[in-house]
């Protein structure tokens, strides 16, 4: 298992859950600053479920250039999302 920000272009993943801001994703800087990213954390999870994003989920890394927001396909729809968000949502990667 592993953050969705780590996959490279064309590799697939299925999510196998949501992390929320108050969890740190990346080492732990997040905690000093859990009071603001707290409620940013929990908006964004019902924003990942509104666009789809669940466990179970297969999700494609179409773009992951670290200078922009990744671009993936989740059903068939493409979305951007901020690598922020995307450490925060851990996947199972899919050999194909």
């Amino acid at each position: 298992m592993s953050p969705l920000g780590v996959l490279g272009k064309g590799e697939v993943g299925q999510i196998v859950n949501l992390r929320h801001g108050r969890q740190s994703a990346v080492g732990g800087c997040e905690r000093a600053h859990a009071h603001s990213h707290h409620a940013h954390g929990r908006n964004s999870g019902k924003r990942l479920a509104d666009m789809g994003f669940s466990p179970g989920q297969t999700i494609e890394v179409i773009e992951n250039n670290p200078a922009m927001p990744m671009l993936v396909r989740i059903h068939d729809s493409r979305v951007a999302i901020d690598r922020s968000i995307a450490m925060r949502i851990m996947v199972r990667r899919i050999v194909q």
